[in-house]
């Protein structure tokens, strides 16, 4: 029994860490994991993932509601860059840009989904 405790207790121990990159699962776009099972958004969290320039830290991938159906915002937080940040659907479909196209205002229930693990916004 004892062996039996020691084994759970390490095992949940194995199970805890300081992850930031652990986020919820959120089932989208009649998918159960979109940036598994949607390529282009894949695609757009491996070329974050994999950039090894001085900004990449800044970069991030949200999932939000706009008009009635689920939008992916390729978002920053870069102080240094003139930043233009695309907002797409499910189809990896651009819907226009945020601030000038779709009003951050018009979005509803937006959270990260993907940031690196050097992510470096405040607040995030």
């Amino acid at each position: 029994m004892k062996k039996a405790i020691l084994v759970l207790s390490f095992l949940s121990l194995i199970g805890c860490g300081d992850d930031d990159n652990d986020f919820t699962i959120i089932a989208a776009c009649e998918v159960n994991n979109p940036i598994e099972a949607l390529p282009w958004l894949k695609n757009q969290v491996d070329d974050i993932e994999n950039n090894e320039g001085d900004i990449a830290k800044y970069f991030f991938i949200e999932i939000a509601d706009y008009n009635s159906q689920t939008v992916f915002i390729s978002n920053n937080c870069c102080p240094v860059c003139n930043t233009v940040v695309p907002v797409f659907d499910c189809e990896g479909q651009s819907l226009g840009l945020l601030g000038s196209d779709i009003l951050p205002n018009e979005l509803s229930n937006t959270r990260i989904i993907f940031k690196r693990e050097d992510f470096s916004c405040q607040g995030n």
